[in-house]
């Protein structure tokens, strides 16, 4: 007999909607405790998921609630301290990212779920799109030989009030970074997904605009070279005038891959075929 999954969420800001939509959409499971500090937000995602219960406190939703899973979708530098008490409270987690504000954070989250027993996922979702499934496959099968490089840019536009209306957005101490923290963040992860594990890093990142608006970097660019050889480029930043879509390129010995328009494309030769569909990328 399957099991059903009992779901609280904490936070119910933006993310949260999309957390509840796939949760419905796929019957992954029932939602039965929503938690936020502003009502207005609780009351938002409620007309989503009548029934469930509420919080404004999330030790007291621990404490109390029958859900056995906890989705947490909150600010940045509450990720850590959440998933924490959720494992602590024997509930397994679902979190967003950045898993934590440092890696010392990181690390203790792990810590916790080895001693405590319980799983802690991070929303990486965009490996398990179509598309990078199958370029993940194709890869694997040794068809197009080693990868030799890869290369992923993401130019986004996010203005002063993108960060002024959150109230944690584009600050150090609450959001912990900037462009490598939240909106490139799946980019680099998908390099490493594609690239394997990494040899070194160098590169640099800056703040160019929204100066005295944030004070976290809005450009990064990098050089990455990885263990088995391969090497990658890497260029974000928040600083263009439109949120222009994700390029994502693999070059390997026989053919090269890229991920656009919500496709990807082989490239052998002068001949460019599609050979998967649906891989539109999340955005931070």
């Amino acid at each position: 007999m399957k099991e059903t999954y009992k779901i609280a969420i904490i936070g119910c800001g933006s993310i949260s909607h999309s957390h509840v939509s796939a949760i419905q959409t796929g019957n992954l499971g029932e939602i039965v405790a929503l938690c936020d500090t502003r009502e207005d937000r609780i009351q938002g995602l409620l007309a989503k998921v009548p029934g469930a219960k509420t919080y404004t406190d999330y030790q007291v939703l621990l404490s109390e609630t029958e859900a056995n899973i906890i989705h947490i979708c909150t600010p940045h530098y509450l990720h850590a301290e959440m998933a924490i008490a959720s494992m602590q409270a024997g509930k397994d987690v679902y979190l967003e990212k950045p898993a934590a504000m440092d890696y010392e954070q990181g690390m203790e989250i792990v810590r916790v779920s080895e001693k405590t027993g319980k799983k802690v996922c991070v929303s990486f979702q965009n490996r398990l799109i179509e598309s990078h499934l199958t370029l993940r496959k194709l890869i694997d099968s040794g068809e197009y030989g080693k990868v030799l490089g890869l290369k992923g840019i993401v130019t986004w536009y996010r203005g002063g009030k993108y960060y002024t209306d959150s109230g944690w957005r584009g600050e150090w101490e609450t959001e912990g970074g900037g462009t490598l923290m939240n909106q490139s963040i799946h980019t680099l992860d998908l390099l490493y997904y594609f690239g394997g594990p990494v040899e070194r890093v160098e590169g640099s990142v800056a703040l160019r605009k929204n100066k005295g608006t944030i004070h976290v970097e809005d450009t990064a660019e990098a050089t990455i070279w990885f263990k088995n050889g391969a090497t990658a480029i890497f260029y974000a930043t928040n600083c263009h005038v439109a949120t222009n879509p994700i390029i994502l390129e693999v070059v390997c010995e026989k053919a090269s891959f890229s991920l656009r328009d919500n496709k990807l494309y082989k490239t052998m030769g002068k001949t460019t075929e599609v050979v998967a569909e649906n891989s539109a990328l999340a955005v931070g």
